[in-house]
């Protein structure tokens, strides 16, 4: 196996478990970027664009297969996939390019470069919060969850930052905990033994005294309709597992100060609100048609815009800043391009005249036809 000696970032290790099941893997490198900024430079220069340099006299054949490890900074997950060389160089009087390799990434996803794009998002937003120094609020939260590990590391984190934390290992007991003393938080695990996260949080939601609790779930599951399915229930936010510690509270420190701007009462409304990054726009409104919903769905991204829908079709947009002049299926195209941001929809009587003409996968449809031709 090769020994590496340095990387163009950071730090890198020679180290191969042979925890993934391949023959073909010849040499196994671990990045540890330690930094926000040395993660963003490798991500712009070269992650995004599909591979990695890798600095090293030890140079491995033209098409060899590589384990290539990615530790996100701030006691981040890591991220394993799998490359090749494509490139072998070695440095000579007329190149500043130092001796290493070139490695195309063979499996790094759309899903990989999206999580990771995420978390620089949130340690930006958590280097801001700290700038500003927003006054801080300690909460009652509850932890539940089956595995003891997510459940120690979650506590250790939320207490550290001045919460008051309590854990419960299922649904059931964490349903006695929080009826014995309502909290302001619940952070909870989707899939639990004897009681689950869906029906944990439909008992939630039927209680007066808990209804208007904020409740994160923290799940593995990336099935939209699952998340759409929590926004339907009453989940508020929901992380992604694995995640770390810094995002946990980014996403806490976000959910809790979006709520105070908004007003409370409205919690134990029936309106249908959640994150354009959880679920994607077109999931929402598919749903709003097949139940033949009526009533104004608001979604707010770079702007704000209304979507008046009556037993499911579109009736007329309004987005704030647009002139006559733009049509609605322009308006929806760019509203569709939205990858961040919340909805809601409230149930409500719509008086608007149909301007829009035509059904709400009509308008999907066309708005993705006129986008691919842009």
């Amino acid at each position: 196996m090769a020994k590496l000696e340095t990387f163009n970032t950071d730090e890198i290790v020679n180290n191969d478990p042979n925890r993934r099941s391949s023959n073909r893997v010849r040499a196994t490198f671990q990045v540890r970027y330690k930094t926000l900024d040395s993660l963003v430079s490798a991500y712009t220069e070269n992650i995004s664009k599909g591979g990695i340099y890798v600095r090293t006299s030890k140079l491995l054949p033209l098409n060899t297969v590589v384990r290539i490890k990615l530790v996100m900074p701030h006691d981040g997950p890591e991220i394993e996939c799998i490359g090749q060389v494509a490139r072998v160089h070695k440095q000579d009087e007329k190149s500043d390019i130092p001796t290493g390799m070139a490695i195309v990434f063979r499996d790094m996803s759309a899903e990989h470069r999206a999580f990771i794009e995420d978390y620089i998002s949130d340690l930006t937003t958590q280097k801001i919060m700290v700038q500003r120094e927003e006054t801080f609020v300690p909460l009652s939260i509850v932890v539940v969850d089956d595995d003891r590990t997510v459940r120690e590391r979650a506590s250790k984190a939320l207490i550290s930052k001045g919460h008051t934390v309590r854990t419960a290992e299922d649904g059931l007991s964490g349903l006695a905990t929080c009826l014995q003393e309502p909290p302001d938080l619940i952070l909870s695990d989707v899939q639990m033994p004897k009681m689950d996260g869906w029906n944990f949080l439909k008992t939630i939601r039927a209680r007066a005294s808990l209804n208007n609790t904020l409740v994160v779930f923290q799940t593995s599951l990336r099935d939209e309709k699952d998340r759409l399915l929590g926004y339907q229930l009453g989940v508020d936010d929901y992380i992604a597992k694995p995640y770390t510690t810094t995002e946990l509270l980014v996403r806490i420190n976000r959910l809790v100060n979006r709520t105070r701007k908004n007003n409370p009462s409205q919690r134990g409304s029936k309106a249908l609100r959640g994150d354009l990054e959880q679920v994607s726009l077109p999931t929402v409104l598919s749903l709003l048609e097949m139940d033949q919903k009526t009533g104004i769905c608001v979604i707010v991204g770079p702007t704000l815009c209304r979507l008046y829908i009556r037993k499911g079709r579109p009736l007329d947009i309004e987005m704030e800043g647009a002139t006559k002049s733009v049509s609605h299926v322009d308006m929806m195209v760019k509203i569709l391009s939205w990858t961040t941001g919340q909805f809601e929809f409230s149930p409500q009587e719509v008086h608007s005249t149909d301007k829009i003409k035509m059904s709400m996968q009509g308008l999907l449809m066309e708005s993705a036809r006129v986008s691919d031709e842009q």
